[in-house]
């Protein structure tokens, strides 16, 4: 089971932990911009089916279905994946 384990864990533990600009995961100004954007697109599709506090219109649509969490994290999930693929493609200065 160890032997699993070790072989699955080959990321970079201290490097995720190290927020100077040098590091390699600084991203631009120390944002990864993808990843806040996928966010941002998680949170406002998430906003569009709540139905608590306030009723977004695809829930009102819906009937009252609280469809936020899942619809929101798709959403997100969705968006970053195509985002950082974009950004894996294009070429380096």
């Amino acid at each position: 089971m160890s032997r699993l384990l070790a072989r699955r864990a080959d990321g970079d533990g201290p490097a995720l932990t190290d927020e100077s600009p040098g590091s390699r995961f600084w991203y631009t100004g120390g944002v990864n911009v993808p990843g806040a954007l996928a966010l941002a697109a998680g949170v406002a599709a998430a906003a569009l089916c709540v139905d608590t506090v306030y009723t977004g219109p695809v829930a009102a649509a819906l009937g009252g279905v609280d469809l936020s969490l899942p619809v929101g994290m798709l959403v997100a999930a969705g968006s970053y994946a195509l985002l950082m693929r974009r950004g894996r493609d294009a070429p380096r200065a």
